[in-house]
């Protein structure tokens, strides 16, 4: 058999023990483990001062709230449930609301109604309105409009069979 030459050069490798023989340097080991737990520590502090001044903050705007709630007027202070909640207040049945404001817009837009009686302007059903239309036309312009860069008349071609809303003196 050869003869087996033990090279001095790898002193961590022992053919005998099959395992390395040197130990692990504790000082870098125990540099990483207090810079992890500094940088945790320091990471806890500066959440926990970021905390007080959000609640300081929040204090603060809830206290100017309060006095300016107190200055309201009886009719237009906030019910007990709007006051439970801080803003945004979220709906807690969408669906329902929303069916309650599309029932509430069918109504508007399929009943007559008076939507300013001192001016004479009411409400009309959508299909009755649309009848109207077809039936009447769209409102044409005027004729003759007088062009805001030259001064000079320019005529309007209504579409065929359109009314003009133009009144005679």
């Amino acid at each position: 058999m050869a003869a087996h030459t033990h090279k001095r050069d790898d002193e961590g490798h022992s053919d005998s023990t099959a395992y390395e023989t040197r130990d692990i340097k504790i000082r870098p080991l125990l540099v990483f483990a207090a810079g992890i737990t500094v940088l945790i520590v320091f990471s806890f502090l500066v959440v926990l001062w970021v905390f007080r001044l959000f609640s300081a903050q929040q204090a603060t705007r809830d206290a100017q709230s309060a006095t300016s709630s107190l200055a309201r007027p009886a009719a237009a202070a906030p019910s007990d449930e709007q006051m439970r909640w801080s803003e945004p207040r979220l709906q807690s049945r969408p669906a329902d609301d929303l069916h309650a404001l599309r029932a509430e817009e069918d109504a508007l837009l399929t009943s007559y109604g008076w939507v300013d009686r001192a001016s004479g302007v009411v409400r009309v059903p959508i299909d009755v309105a649309m009848q109207l239309v077809l039936k009447e036309g769209l409102p044409a312009r005027q004729p003759a409009i007088s062009s805001p860069a030259t001064g000079t008349p320019v005529p309007i071609i209504a579409p065929k069979g359109a009314k003009s809303i133009r009144k005679s003196p």
